[in-house]
């Protein structure tokens, strides 16, 4: 096993060690390298556990082939080994701007398939390089020292177990992997 395998393994372990056998947790995956990157390492790491990996994708219905694209993204899962991918199609507003809306729309059919799942957990794959767009947007945006603090490892349900992992790292793992990088714009 490599480096990059290495440290994707190992930064999922104590998210899943918090678990108990039986337990189900829901991957959130785009279809990009990091997010490929995370259902992998959850898979490996929760089976001997006996926790079940639950992964989604989510449709944001953007684009025109947006369906398509989704169910390439759960083929690859399941090629993977997910028994059980879930797609979920969400409308986004844009009373707030496209971004946020998409995001809201993103975290309301997280919160959902979560209870629907009976999910413990719910893994998303931020790295440290989208930490620190965050807190440099937080910065441009005027947020202060406030945006300094970025985004929460944990956050109730949620969990960012690569917040210390690279970008490159993920990419290099896929790579290796031959995890064909499937991320559509939202």
């Amino acid at each position: 096993m490599t480096q990059a395998l290495v440290a994707l393994r190992n930064a999922v372990k104590p998210f899943l060690a918090d678990c108990e056998a039986g337990d189900r947790v829901l991957v959130a995956v785009s279809g990009g390298a990091d997010s490929l990157a995370l259902a992998f390492a959850v898979l490996k790491e929760a089976q001997p556990l006996a926790i079940t990996p639950v992964a989604i994708t989510i449709d944001h219905q953007l684009q025109e082939n947006s369906a398509v694209q989704a169910e390439k993204v759960s083929k690859q899962l399941k090629e993977m080994g997910y028994g059980n991918v879930l797609i979920e199609k969400v409308v986004v507003t844009t009373e707030s701007g496209l971004e946020a809306g998409a995001r809201t729309a993103r975290y309301q059919a997280l919160a959902a398939s979560a209870e629907k799942e009976s999910a413990v957990k719910i893994f998303l794959g931020h790295t440290r390089d989208d930490q620190a767009e965050t807190v440099l947007l937080g910065l441009a945006r005027g947020s202060g020292a406030r945006s300094l603090s970025g985004m929460a490892t944990e956050n109730g349900k949620y969990v960012r177990p690569f917040l210390h992992v690279t970008r490159q790292e993920t990419e290099q793992a896929c790579k290796e992997l031959g995890f064909r990088n499937l991320e559509r714009p939202t």
